[in-house]
């Protein structure tokens, strides 16, 4: 029939398929200009191709097939812009979402590449560090290692902290007199948070930004010496926060880890 053209030849044309058509006109978003009464065959016009295209050109930017049937029965721009514009503000907040991982995956590649084979443990330096936040629980004295990782995954799972962003990385925080003894007895366990926090809670400690002078160590084994933070502190005051940050060099076995310890240079 002149101006008409099959299912088929439509389908071709417009680069979709035959089912997709014949979805189309089951859920009556698109009816075929004629169907032969005889053989059943449909066929569609050339200006519903202007209709295809646009029901596709659509569905790119992430409308339903209900939301298009909306827009196109109305026919009217007035109802068009309202839907562009909600897809464009979750097409904005998907952005901003993928933008936060691949950060994420950026900071735990520099994780991994931060201490590196070639790192001198003997070897102190010093960072200057800007303010930081930490969610941490108390180590408790005589407490198993197990019970207060428990009780960090407990507070970090909660419910007014599992919204929060957090760095990939356990950290302690020491008493140097302890540290310069070899004596590991954490005062707190905790993770860094990704900015600043939206709560307050007595878990939510705030590090100081400064100086910190640091090195390199297995704490959690005997392979590490103390002997270079205690010789720069010996004639001055002691520091009041020392960290010790894990940084894992492979993912079957944390107890051999190396730490960069991290202690904050007093003032005076």
């Amino acid at each position: 029939m002149k101006g008409l053209y099959s299912i088929g030849e439509t389908a071709k044309l417009m680069g979709i398929s035959v089912q997709t058509l014949r979805y189309y006109s089951k859920i009556r978003l698109l009816q075929p200009r004629h169907v032969n009464p005889e053989t059943g065959y449909r066929y569609y016009s050339v200006d519903q191709f202007h209709y295809i295209d646009r029901i596709k050109y659509l569905q790119n930017f992430g409308l339903s097939l209900a939301e298009i049937d909306t827009i196109l029965t109305d026919g009217s721009i007035d109802i068009l812009l309202p839907f562009l514009e909600k897809q464009k503000h979750e097409y904005i907040q998907k952005l901003k979402r993928d933008q936060e991982t691949l950060d994420d995956i950026q900071w735990y590649i520099d994780y991994f590449k931060y201490i590196g084979h070639d790192s001198f443990p003997d070897v102190p330096y010093k960072l200057f560090l800007e303010k930081r936040y930490m969610v941490a629980v108390p180590c408790l004295p005589d407490e198993a290692p197990a019970d207060y990782y428990i009780r960090l995954n407990k507070v970090k799972n909660s419910k007014s902290f599992k919204t929060l962003k957090y760095k990939r990385q356990f950290s302690f925080i020491l008493d140097f007199h302890n540290l310069m003894n070899k004596q590991l007895r954490p005062n707190y366990l905790g993770t860094f948070l990704k900015g600043s926090p939206r709560i307050q809670s007595e878990y939510i400690l705030e590090i100081p930004g400064g100086e910190y002078l640091c090195f390199r160590g297995r704490i959690l084994t005997d392979q590490w010496n103390p002997a270079i933070a205690s010789e720069f502190f010996r004639n001055g005051s002691k520091p009041a926060l020392v960290l010790a940050n894990e940084y894992e060099d492979n993912l079957v076995e944390y107890s051999h880890c190396m730490y960069e310890v991290q202690i904050l240079v007093p003032n005076d």
